[in-house]
């Protein structure tokens, strides 16, 4: 017997349905991370609904996706599921194999649940529901609003086939019928008004807790971009107007963040370009005023305005000053005017690009430049011109591959073919499969090998010039009329070809160019127990070959004055002027001083150092950038100028993997991560000053 063969009962007074769950997802490649704007923003405006918040109860996932966390990931989602309505996930380049595998879990256990995916890489790219059928949607564009209207489809059709028809009727979204047919339906307009979107800081979308232990906080003033690089999604696909949060929410949202957010965390701006509208300066000095009256210290970091009045270099010297912002990153990602053409960013300028680095430079405000690898119209040397115009300008070049993004200029068939692209799915960093991602590798200017060497070109480049010997190259690219891109080539040839006389350093030189070309090859314990514990795992080779070169003292000295040798010989050999022997040992005497900075993160230990340089070329280093300081007393230029750098205890309990990876990535500066004391007293004999001791190589 049934229920339904039962005699009918009295009536009772119905119970109140239960109800449905709704689950969003975001895996991320960011450790320590809780908190997701996006995830927040798509509960803030469904829950602001009175039918859906009644109807739905919802739960976020933010967790991390590399290695063993991604099944740790997938078992704690699962478990959290019970019959669920639908559950949403974000996706981007490096985590869509993720999301879509536990998408398809997720059906597998329950069929019904609906499934919605949106985000930039998969916005117009129906293609999906090929490659995971088990996608019922896709959102395009902004997603607060579609995912609103989603679940009220999904309500009132507890049968996916049911709910066909009503979903041809939303505008900005691609689903599959129920006899397999995808539908895309008209593109949905943008938010035009800010204000309608409730905010998830103001509510109880994110409970304290999630902000306070989450170390990375995403947070949005504007949304828009007004240029068109062929290269971003961003504003290449969109060319938007910047749209503008109301300022009353955003001051009360910050002071949120300040109040309840650790010590230390790091707030990501993420407008496009801030800096780029007038108010943003008074928002860089709420921060301040905040985190002063909350006895805060936050990171804040942010994609900065490419092109501007001075309003960039005033917002971050407010934060630079206030200690709450480290270098500052000017995006160039080309100095060829050709190749910034067919980026389609001919009206991002370069000669601002000159003009932000000198008032930098003029504040002591460190900043470092974006550049991208393999741009099509580029050529090996028209790139090393651009490494190089960022290095005169006192900046520090941070180099990146081209990656080919979905809904960009440059993943257009017609342009592919025009300019030749070749591509690799590989990962971004050697290793790291985290972050796979349809990589160039050669174009009608660039041959696969070329591409090699260029990516291969970053580990000397980053070792000698940013870590190791910086002051030094500028004494003897000033000095010699050679610039300092030629001078790393022939450090890189001096890595290579064992001149270091080390075969590991060499090996791991040719390992690192190895794997660009076989990447399933990489052997990452090799590195690791080259590395030690702890360990980031990102750009492991460089990192290997620096704490070999710096990890003691004595060889530290040997690899440097061995690397100035064969510098010293070769431009002789090329009749290059070169500067007096004795004035350049005690210049890399100030580089090897600063190189303390990294055995402090090996060690534990703070280190001292006395230094003596001739004035002149004292000054020269601080003319740009290259040492802290303001313009000096003014002498003959005859004297020497003494010196003591010492590594401040602090720096002990900075892992090495940490830093050196700041260092690479621009942020990290050794002459100026150290504290510098200088003599006042200039003396005029020299001779009765010895430069610091550093062994020749036999």
């Amino acid at each position: 017997m049934t229920s339904a063969d039962l005699p009918a009962g009295p009536s009772a007074p119905s119970a109140p349905a239960a109800r449905r769950q709704v689950h969003l997802v975001e895996l991320t490649v960011m450790p320590g991370v809780r908190y997701s704007a996006v995830l927040g923003y798509l509960q803030a405006a469904a829950e602001a609904d009175p039918e859906i918040a009644e109807a739905c109860s919802f739960a976020k996932h933010v967790y991390m996706q590399g290695g063993d966390a991604f099944e740790t990931a997938c078992t704690k989602v699962l478990d959290a599921l019970d019959d669920p309505l639908a559950v949403a996930f974000t996706v981007y380049f490096w985590n869509r194999p993720g999301t879509l595998e536990l998408a398809r879990r997720i059906k597998e256990r329950w069929p019904r649940c609906r499934i919605v995916v949106g985000g930039n890489d998969v916005t117009h790219q129906p293609v999906v529901f090929d490659e995971a059928p088990w996608v019922d949607v896709l959102v395009h564009g902004e997603g607060e609003m579609r995912f609103r209207d989603l679940l009220h489809v999904f309500l009132r059709h507890a049968e996916p086939a049911a709910a066909d028809t009503e979903l041809g009727t939303l505008p900005g979204i691609s689903y599959r019928r129920a006899d397999g047919e995808v539908v895309t339906t008209a593109a949905a307009p943008r938010i035009e008004d800010l204000a309608e979107l409730p905010s998830p800081l103001l509510g109880t979308t994110w409970a304290d807790e999630d902000i306070a232990q989450s170390r990375m906080l995403v947070y949005e003033t504007n949304r828009g971009c007004p240029y068109s690089c062929a290269f971003c999604y961003w504003g290449g696909a969109t060319n938007s107007k910047i749209r503008q949060f109301p300022m009353e929410r955003i001051l009360s949202e910050l002071d949120r963040i300040v109040r309840v957010a650790a010590n230390g965390t790091q707030l990501f701006i993420a407008d496009a370009n801030f800096g780029i509208v007038a108010r943003d300066v008074d928002i860089a000095r709420h921060i301040v005023e905040l985190c002063r009256r909350h006895n805060k210290r936050l990171l804040v970091m942010t994609n900065w305005a490419k092109n501007t009045n001075g309003r960039v270099v005033e917002i971050a010297g407010i934060l630079y000053r206030a200690g709450l912002t480290g270098a500052i990153t000017l995006s160039a990602q080309s100095f060829d005017a050709e190749v910034l053409q067919i980026a389609n960013r001919r009206n991002i300028r370069v000669d601002n690009y000159r003009r932000m680095q000198t008032q930098f430079r003029a504040q002591n405000i460190p900043t470092y430049t974006d550049l991208i690898w393999g741009l099509p119209g580029e050529s090996r040397a028209t790139h090393m011109t651009g490494i190089e115009e960022a290095i005169t300008s006192g900046g520090s070049p941070v180099i990146y591959p081209l990656l080919l993004l979905n809904n960009t200029d440059y993943t257009h068939d017609r342009f592919r073919e025009d300019h030749g692209l070749r591509t690799r799915h590989l990962p971004c960093d050697p290793g790291n499969t985290d972050l796979m991602a349809d990589v160039v590798i050669e174009h009608s200017r660039v041959t696969f090998e070329d591409w090699v060497s260029g990516m291969a070109f970053r580990i000397p480049l980053t070792l000698f010039h940013k870590c190791l010997l910086r002051s030094t190259l500028r004494v003897l690219a000033e000095t010699s009329g050679t610039r300092t891109v030629d001078l790393v080539e022939l450090l890189g040839t001096f890595l290579r070809e064992g001149a270091v006389e080390d075969p590991l350093i060499s090996f791991l030189m040719a390992d690192y160019d190895r794997v660009w070309r076989e990447p399933e090859s990489f052997d990452r314990d090799m590195l690791y127990r080259n590395i030690g514990r702890p360990v980031i795992h990102e750009e492991l080779h460089y990192q290997a070959i620096l704490r070999r070169m710096v990890g003691d003292e004595d060889r530290a000295a040997r690899y440097a004055r061995a690397a100035v040798d064969f510098l010293y010989e070769e431009l002789t050999s090329q009749g290059r002027p070169l500067p007096d022997r004795t004035d350049l040992d005690m210049v890399t005497g100030l580089d090897l001083a600063a190189a303390a900075v990294f055995r402090a993160g090996i060690h534990g230990k703070a280190e001292q150092h006395d230094f003596a340089l001739p004035e002149a070329l004292f000054d020269l280093l601080r003319s740009y950038g290259d040492v802290p300081g303001g313009a000096p007393a003014a002498t003959s230029g005859e004297s020497l100028v003494h010196g003591r750098i010492e590594v401040p205890e602090a720096r002990t309990r900075y892992p090495f993997s940490a830093y050196s990876l700041s260092v690479w990535h621009g942020s990290g500066r050794p002459l100026h991560d150290v504290g510098m004391r200088l003599d006042v007293q200039r003396l005029p004999e020299r001779e009765t000053v010895q430069p610091i001791a550093v062994p020749h190589t036999a």
